[in-house]
């Protein structure tokens, strides 16, 4: 399957490795917004692979046999847009998953995840869609995982957690067990969070 990549940062970059690895997968382009289509444009910028447009060559893409993408960003709210906008235009979000990751079989993900090496995900735990989860980062015993979340580097959920929608998890943060995070929320990098955080109410998505 040709696939591309929504975004052209350090999150896209580390993406790509793992996605290059996949022989299931041929990664052929980079697509952003217009800000990186002026700086971008046609050059190559992971080994051989160019940045080809801004998202409004999405439904463009298919008539080239692109079918797959998943996005690579780190914004929560440019992601969740970015995905919906590729949905629309007929691709399909497709799993990146490291081969030095750890996923219990009975593990659940939900579509355009990507899980990078180190990362252990436990049993009976449930990933919903558009979720990145970033190096060394452990997913405790029956915890969910909202649509669009980020979770960075060396981030820790105990057993029993749920983080809502629009989640960021900053570098080595950790959810103590039985412990929730309500939608929207960000946690700064080294935060410990040792009881149940509510819902964060956000401007009206237009997707």
């Amino acid at each position: 399957m040709k696939v591309i990549i929504l975004g052209a940062g350090t999150c896209a970059m580390s993406v790509a490795d793992i996605l290059v690895q996949d022989r299931n997968f041929k990664l052929v382009a980079f697509v952003g917004t217009q800000e990186k289509e002026v700086r971008l444009m046609n050059q190559k910028i992971y080994r051989e692979v160019p940045f080809v447009g801004n998202y409004s060559i999405l439904p463009k893409l298919k008539q080239d046999g692109i079918t797959g993408f998943v996005a690579a960003m780190s914004n929560n709210s440019h992601r969740e847009k970015a995905y919906y906008q590729a949905t629309r235009a007929g691709l399909t979000p497709i799993n990146v998953i490291s081969p030095r990751a750890i996923l219990e079989p009975s593990a659940r993900l939900g579509n355009g995840v990507a899980i990078h090496a180190g990362c252990i995900i436990s049993h009976k735990v449930k990933i919903d869609n558009n979720v990145i989860i970033e190096t060394g980062s452990l997913i405790g015993i029956n915890s969910t995982v909202g649509d669009n979340c980020f979770i960075s580097h060396g981030a820790i959920l105990g057993g029993e957690c749920n983080l809502g929608r629009n989640v960021f998890l900053g570098i080595g943060t950790m959810i103590l067990p039985y412990t929730d995070v309500g939608k929207n929320q960000t946690i700064e990098a080294g935060t410990i969070v040792k009881k149940t955080i509510g819902d964060l109410a956000r401007e009206k998505f237009d997707s």
